[in-house]
């Protein structure tokens, strides 16, 4: 049950957040809005509020804003006036409604990352210790909280991902350990890891080969958490970025890429890691599905953000002839990805 709540509730609230900010940036314009929908379809539950119908349709998998007049030679609804259409508008406004939900997906990345450092503070990503656990290798080598880890077994450590693989590779054999002390002095000396028990938040233990340290921990106020936050949901976008990059290059190969289902099972089994984890995990989709809304694909956003430049550039729309072929060849692309990404997630439970 948890799990799948979890799964409505990120997927419903993604799609609403991202959908929200079509809706916004057109109503700060002044542009009609006939239907605001979760999902797609018939709908399940709608109400009429004003001009606009807001409704949550059967299929879930995605939601809409119609907008009055997004095309040339619409006709003008009954309620709504002339000037409310959306193609009459100047192309830099059209473009903004465009871009406003990509926009609102990374504002609430940056949100969500913001409230978790406020709470929770900030795990230092550094090679300083933070902390030596009581009984452990650590406590019994010269190790003291402060220190910063230069290198292990002659291998340079500059950030704490890069200790654990190191000691597990040990296998419990002694470690050569460098580290520079907060005056700045250097120490070396050998400590000899131990296998430690860990227990995840659902429950489950395992044990792992470890020294007994634990990483440096900051607290920020209100507004450095802000700062922190904004630079998380950056690294995300980084992170994803390099990752599409790869993925063309193909240095990542596409058996990797998932569709729906593999991120629902993602959401279902984070859930059972705790709430941290599972808005970790949220804010990392909305940053995803920000960046993907944004590829210059016709159909997609960034296919809308592209025409519309070309308009503000050459001063005059891209032919109704070259987008609609665009707009045939981006649909059949996206649905060629989509078919693939589930096939994968389909054999994934063969593998």
């Amino acid at each position: 049950m948890i799990g799948t709540l979890a799964v409505v509730f990120v997927f419903g609230g993604l799609i609403f957040f991202h959908e929200l900010g079509h809706f916004l940036a057109a109503r700060c314009f002044g542009m009609g809005v006939k239907t605001f929908s979760l999902g797609f379809g018939p709908a399940l539950v709608s109400f009429k509020r004003q001009k606009t119908v807001y409704q949550i349709a059967a299929m879930p998998l995605g939601g809409f804003v119609s907008l009055v007049g997004e095309h040339a030679g619409a006709e003008v609804p009954e309620d709504f006036a002339p000037e409310e259409m959306f193609h009459l508008r100047p192309a830099w406004q059209r473009f903004c409604v465009c871009a406003a939900g990509s926009v609102a997906n990374f504002l609430l990345a940056w949100i969500i990352c913001w409230g978790l450092v406020w709470a929770n503070g900030h795990v230092d990503t550094s090679s300083v210790v933070g902390a030596i656990m009581e009984d452990s290798a650590a406590a019994a080598s010269p190790m003291q909280v402060g220190d910063r880890i230069v290198s292990l077994n002659d291998r340079p450590v500059a950030i704490w991902s890069e200790i654990s693989p190191i000691v597990q590779e040990s296998r419990g054999n002694a470690l050569s350990v460098v580290v520079r002390r907060a005056d700045g002095s250097m120490q070396s000396f050998s400590l000899v890891p131990t296998l430690l028990k860990e227990t995840l938040p659902n429950g489950q233990e395992f044990r792992k080969w470890g020294m007994g340290i634990r990483p440096a921990h900051r607290e920020y106020s209100f507004f450095q958490s802000a700062q922190e936050g904004l630079a998380d949901a950056v690294n995300m976008a980084s992170f994803i970025w390099n990752a599409l990059g790869e993925l063309v290059t193909r240095e990542v190969a596409f058996d990797n890429v998932g569709g729906p289902i593999l991120i629902a099972q993602t959401i279902y089994n984070q859930a059972y890691y705790g709430l941290i984890s599972l808005m970790k995990l949220t804010a990392l989709i909305s940053v995803n599905l920000a960046l993907l809304n944004l590829l210059p694909v016709p159909v997609l956003d960034g296919g809308h953000l592209l025409f519309l430049l070309a308009e503000m550039i050459f001063r005059r729309p891209v032919p109704a002839i070259i987008q609609e072929k665009a707009t045939i060849i981006g649909l059949a692309l996206l649905i060629c990805l989509m078919l693939a990404a589930t096939f994968n997630d389909v054999m994934r439970f063969f593998s």
